[in-house]
């Protein structure tokens, strides 16, 4: 049996659209997916977590633990998690998985796991934990807007926009704080330091269009396995 919710949206565009959810905290708990697709262009691609399905990641599509995202030459995509409205902006060449946890709150312990790329974190109102892990580093946040690079060999930088970010070094397990207007630094060698990168370094916003789409629909399933379809609505400010 399905059964349609409509949860009026506001937007404020900065360097991201970023929605006010009116999902109640009760709904989130109902449904195991724990973050949204608001936008996917180029060529980016989901596998589920549990399966070898590889599909065309596409915007509404909801995303559970485990699941992995990897975008092309070309691919560009935009996700929010379902518990506190933090997004994350995946640009092109990056792969990651994404992974959650929640409480008894319906708060999500929320971890991407970054193997190549780039992405744009912003948290406004953290509920649950979030944690960006590379293959030598983790950077955990609170509050904040900043940038993850990792290269091949797993060197990792973040550059703090806002807040704070703690980048720790898990060769080493040396750890140091990356302010606003600073850069982390993290290597396989265990070295990790932060400096005052200059301008020309920091990475720019390439989101493709600022726009998105005023409605998400997407499908939620309780514990005792009933569907039901929850159209979401927003609009610009």
């Amino acid at each position: 049996m399905k059964t349609a919710n409509r949860f009026l949206i506001s937007t404020i565009a900065i360097f991201f659209i970023t929605v006010a959810l009116s999902i109640t905290s009760t709904l989130a708990s109902e449904s195991k997916a724990i973050a949204l697709v608001l936008k996917s262009t180029g060529d980016v691609k989901l596998k589920k977590a549990g399966t070898d399905r590889i599909l065309p990641l596409k915007f509404g599509m909801t995303l559970d633990n485990g699941d992995w995202i990897k975008s092309g030459d070309d691919g560009f995509t935009v996700l929010m998690f379902t518990d506190d409205k933090s997004q994350i902006k995946i640009s092109a060449k990056t792969e990651v998985v994404i992974e959650g946890k929640r409480d008894a709150n319906s708060n999500i312990a929320k971890r991407v796991q970054m193997e190549v790329g780039q992405l744009l974190a912003k948290v406004d109102e953290q509920r649950g934990s979030l944690q960006i892990a590379t293959p030598t580093s983790v950077a955990s946040v609170k509050g904040t807007e900043f940038w993850v690079v990792v290269f091949e060999d797993g060197t990792t930088e973040v550059f703090t926009l806002a807040g704070l970010v703690e980048l720790l070094n898990t060769q080493s397990g040396r750890v140091v704080d990356v302010q606003p207007g600073q850069r982390g630094q993290s290597n396989a060698n265990g070295e990790v330091n932060q400096d005052v990168p200059p301008v020309d370094d920091v990475p720019e916003d390439q989101d493709p269009d600022k726009s998105t789409p005023h409605s998400i629909q997407m499908e939620i399933q309780d514990g005792e396995g009933r569907t039901r379809q929850v159209i979401i609505e927003y609009e610009e400010r």
